[in-house]
């Protein structure tokens, strides 16, 4: 495919050298650039791609996109020649992501693609929307925090959403292992990063809105834009999937112009939850179990629902998994078995079970909101304590720090403060600002993630409840921007049979 074929509906300020030059593949990572390939520079968090533009010359770029004319003129007089293409945008980041639809041939025309957002929730609707359509009889690839499934084995998920030319690859990946649908969590960062530009969904789904990654968007009012922008991305006859509970969210379903689906347990709400029924059973000689089970009504029928997951929370992630499986066409009866035989999320409300006399739960929340929801779910199943472990991770939005302290001390007996994942930041300097928000003296500080673990299951007694928040399926944690072999789960094995 040729330059001038690549950048066809870019806002391009102006252009130098050839034209119509065929490019052989894009990079926007210089290292990765060869021949007759298209680098587009991209300012990074960290790393100016414009920095690279001449290393990606050197190793064979025949075409360059930024958005700085005067690195352009810089670098096509270094290069010495004139057979490289420089081409100016105002924004390479948008540039990149069209180029790479384009590049890939458009995949996401050629999939059923549904984008999944929301602060919290979204990797659990994933998961069932994906178990309703393969019951369906249909075949889905997933792009999410946890994984990346292609149709052709699964991948460690590096990125909630992946950077618009892999996200683009993976799409054409799935398009190649014939999948008919694609199931992707849209990030804030990726809405506001340009990477899903170029795409077009079917469906769009917004779970939730709560307070997160404000050291990124600055303010609520920003993050709540970048969600937004989801819908910016629907197909002509797409449809919006919204948590009509969520006061936050209920104004868009009169102000998108959009076939708009409503999920809630609240009157009013088009995909409605009814006699809720949660199965708990756990304790000495007993059999530990989990599940749930209540009634949708949909502006067609009424069917009931059976699930292995419980909690209010997850009625909202069944819920919007219907509703986005309504949006499709799906049958009740597929709904039903989509659902009923969806598999547990890892690290999503995970009981950990050796045949111990309490539960221990380990879970991905990692704000104030997933906190309380997590933490009053195992109380309202709990026999007697709830003894709560959680740190905050650093680099991160400082903000919510002293708020999870806040709700971990109000709502557990006991808590264990100590380290998320620290990065670059002093694990105790974090742990100082969790503290400004504790409203109880409950809890002890244990600034070794392993070691809070172990305390907090030493301590737990028969009927209690140990949750271990905020790292959920993650198999590593970052110190001092390195990443070493952790995992909650594995550490709690450890420490249950240890006893």
């Amino acid at each position: 495919m040729t330059d001038s074929k690549l950048t066809e509906g870019l806002r391009i300020k102006s252009r130098l050298g050839p034209r119509n030059k065929d490019i052989k593949g894009i990079a926007y990572d210089s290292r990765l650039v060869k021949k007759d390939f298209l680098f587009v520079a991209v300012r990074g968090l960290s790393v100016d791609g414009h920095d690279y533009i001449d290393d990606a010359i050197s190793r064979g770029a025949s075409a360059v996109v930024a958005e700085h004319a005067v690195e352009l003129k810089r670098a096509r007089q270094l290069a010495g020649q004139d057979e490289i293409s420089f081409i100016e945008v105002p924004d390479s980041r948008e540039a990149l992501a069209l180029i790479s639809a384009s590049f890939y041939g458009h995949p996401s025309k050629r999939l059923s693609l549904i984008g999944i957002t929301g602060t919290n929730g979204k990797t659990t609707t994933s998961f069932i929307t994906k178990s309703i359509i393969e019951a369906g009889g249909k075949t889905s690839g997933l792009l999410g925090t946890i994984c990346y499934m292609t149709g052709d084995g699964i991948t460690n998920a590096f990125n909630t959403t992946p950077e618009s030319m892999d996200l683009q690859r993976y799409l054409n990946e799935m398009v190649d292992n014939q999948m008919q649908y694609a199931v992707i969590e849209v990030s804030s960062h990726a809405l506001s990063l340009m990477r899903v530009a170029g795409c077009s969904f079917r469906t769009a789904a917004f779970t939730n809105f709560t307070r997160d990654h404000l050291d990124f968007h600055g303010t609520m009012d920003e993050y709540y834009k970048a969600k937004n922008r989801l819908f910016h991305y629907l197909d002509r006859d797409g449809s919006a999937v919204l948590n009509i509970d969520d006061p936050m969210i209920r104004p868009l379903a009169r102000t998108l112009d959009c076939n708009v689906i409503t999920c809630g347990i609240e009157e009013g709400a088009m995909i409605r939850a009814e006699n809720i029924s949660e199965l708990v059973a756990g304790g000495k000689g007993q059999e530990t179990g989990f599940g749930m089970s209540f009634d949708i009504s949909t502006p067609k029928s009424r069917f009931s629902v059976n699930s292995g997951l419980i909690g209010r929370f997850n009625v909202y992630n069944i819920l919007m998994s219907a509703g986005i499986a309504y949006s499709l066409g799906f049958e009740d009866d597929v709904i039903q078995y989509g659902i009923k035989h969806a598999k547990p999320v890892p690290g999503r409300f995970e009981n950990i079970d050796e045949g111990q006399t309490f539960l221990c739960i380990v879970d991905y929340a990692h704000t104030d909101d997933a906190l309380r929801k997590c933490i009053e779910e195992a109380r309202a199943i709990t026999g007697n304590r709830v003894i709560t472990v959680f740190g905050c991770g650093g680099d991160r939005d400082r903000t919510k720090r002293p708020l999870m302290g806040g709700v971990a001390t109000e709502l557990s007996d006991l808590v264990v403060i100590t380290s998320d994942n620290p990065r670059t930041e002093s694990p105790m300097e974090i742990i100082e600002d969790i503290l400004k928000g504790v409203k109880k003296s409950n809890y002890k500080v244990q600034p070794a993630r392993e070691e809070a673990i172990r305390e907090a299951i030493s301590m737990a007694g028969a009927g209690d409840t140990v949750v271990i928040a905020g790292k959920g399926h993650e198999n590593y944690q970052e110190i001092n921007g390195v990443r070493h072999h952790f995992s909650d789960k594995e550490i709690a094995r450890e420490a249950i049979n240890s006893r």
